[in-house]
Order: C-alpha cells, then structure tokens, then sequence
C-alpha cells in the first residue's frame, strides 16, 4: 500500500510574536501534517495552522468560549463531526496556538516546548475529527487517540499528561 500523501498545512502567525516565530510556522506545519497523515487525512484535506500571542487567544477564547483568559491551544473545526467518516474534503479546520502560553506550560513542566507544541497539536487535531473530552469516557478515548497520534514523536498525550498533575 502506496503512504498517503501529507494534507495541505497553510499556517500563518498572528499578533505580538518573538524574532524565532517566522521559523517556528515551517516546523510546526510539517509536524501537524505528519500527524494529520498518521489520524488519516490525505492530500484531499486542508488545516490551517495560526501561532499567536496570548492576547490574541484571549480574545478568541473569550469570544468563542466564554472563558476570558489565554490558554494554549484552540481549535474551530468547519464541520460537524469526523470528516475522514462524512467523506469531507478541502479544509477541515483551525488549530490555533498561542506560543508564549504553550512556552511557559513547557516550561513549568520542565519539557521541550517542541514536546510540548507536538502534544497540542495533536490535541487540537483531534478536536478537528470530532474527539471531545467532556466524558469520563470520550476523554479516555481522545487519550487513547493522543497517545496513537504521538507516539512515533516520543511524547505524551496532553490528556494523559494532566491526569496526572496535581
């Protein structure tokens, strides 16, 4: 069986970002479409990638989510569901990271922020393909699905990882 191709990762940064942040778009684009290819999504697919400064994810969070402070990763599928199962192509969603916000996580848990920005894009992958971790039961499922995504990337699910903090 001939690999899949790789969908299209268009990425883009938004806001107040650090000199190295043109560089991270690249790396980060080429990690989320090994990811996506391994989730199985093919060249039919396209994901948008935006790294941005925490105000700016502030203000998505507290206007798509209600929650009026940054967190780390967002992610704004465009259709309901998993599109690999509804036979959607062409752009599937958003994955939204706020590099100042995942940096400091890396940091306070004493991880490489590359670890750490492969642990939420994976998560917010699978927001995209309908996984939610509103359940005892579909967290242990997107958990399960974090651990499959990332494990050729040495890392840990997000999920995973913050069951266990205190």
């Amino acid at each position: 069986m001939t690999p899949r191709a790789t969908p299209r990762i268009v990425w883009s940064l938004r806001g107040r970002l650090g000199r190295h942040a043109q560089d991270l778009g690249p790396l980060g684009a080429e990690l989320l479409g090994r990811l996506a290819r391994r989730a199985g999504l093919d060249r039919r697919h396209e994901l948008s990638l935006v790294l941005c400064d925490g105000p700016t994810i502030r203000r998505l969070n507290r206007r798509w989510r209600g929650h009026d402070q940054p967190t780390d990763v967002l992610s704004f599928p465009l259709h309901p569901g998993d599109p690999r199962r509804s036979g959607v192509t062409g752009a599937v969603g958003d994955i939204v990271v706020a590099l100042p916000v995942a940096r400091a996580a890396a940091r306070a848990e004493g991880i490489d922020p590359g670890r750490h920005l492969a642990r939420l894009l994976a998560h917010g992958l699978l927001h995209l393909l309908g996984y939610e971790h509103d359940t005892p039961a579909r967290r242990r499922s997107m958990a399960a699905a974090e651990d499959d995504l990332l494990r050729d990337e040495g890392v840990e699910g997000l999920i995973r990882r913050s069951a266990r903090m205190p």
